[in-house]
């Protein structure tokens, strides 16, 4: 009997060990404590596809809805770039200048050579008269002449009054006696032509030929836009004994 009890003896302390396992193992399972149960059951359980939110208690700071931000203030536009210069190779070729317009023409009558002032003056005062404005050019020049002058006087004092009579001349001595020299003309028939009033009135008339510097004037005026406006003007002049041509003037 001692020995059977001696036995069995720890048998009471084993179940009590027992029961004591398997109430911490309940206990363990009802709270889902957190430790390797809890690790487990999170790594069997699925994760589901949507948790909901249970709303708590609002907190008035968190709630408060964000201050409202000022709009940024406006800010000019940036300026274009400008595109990088093509190479010169690439450059287009410059447009090529218009043509000038052609200058204005202009014409105008010119009479002359005149060889001696005295007969540039009786055509200047005689255009003047008509209302034209005249223009004198005076040139140096080496031409043949025609000489028209009254001679036969016997004394240099005769050749003073026969130059007051006739109204222009200049009294010179040559080696023949004294002589009024009348004119010098670029052609004979101009020559002949002055000479023969000057014979009509009983004066000795001669007309020579001669070569040497001269003093030559031209007498320019009136301003046309055309050739043929200045061609007709001429031919009217023509008519008051006035020889013109025509020339362009710029």
């Amino acid at each position: 009997m001692f020995t059977l009890g001696r036995r069995y003896a720890h048998v009471p302390l084993g179940a009590l060990l027992l029961l004591l396992l398997v109430a911490t193992i309940a206990w363990l399972l009802e709270r889902r404590v957190d430790g390797v149960w809890d690790s487990a059951l999170r790594l069997a359980t699925p994760v589901p596809a949507a948790v909901a939110i249970v709303p708590g208690p609002v907190d008035p700071a968190v709630a408060a809805p964000p201050p409202a931000v000022p709009p940024p203030a406006a800010t000019a536009p940036a300026p274009p770039v400008e595109p990088p210069p093509l190479p010169a190779a690439f450059a287009a070729a410059p447009a090529p200048a218009p043509p000038a317009p052609p200058p204005d023409e202009r014409y105008a009558l010119e009479s002359g050579p005149f060889t001696s002032g005295e007969a540039a003056d009786r055509l200047e005062d005689q255009l003047n008269r008509i209302g034209y404005a005249t223009v004198r050019f005076r040139k140096q020049a080496t031409m043949r002449l025609f000489v028209v002058a009254a001679t036969g006087f016997a004394s240099r004092e005769e050749a003073r009054r026969a130059a007051a009579e006739l109204g222009r001349g200049t009294v010179i001595e040559p080696g023949d006696g004294p002589e009024v020299l009348l004119d010098r003309l670029p052609s004979l028939g101009e020559a002949v032509a002055a000479a023969r009033p000057l014979r009509a009135r009983g004066f000795e008339v001669r007309v020579e030929a001669e070569t040497g510097p001269a003093v030559i004037y031209h007498i320019r005026y009136g301003q046309f836009g055309s050739q043929p406006a200045a061609q007709a003007r001429s031919e009217e002049l023509a008519l008051l004994g006035v020889t013109a041509r025509v020339v362009k003037v710029r």
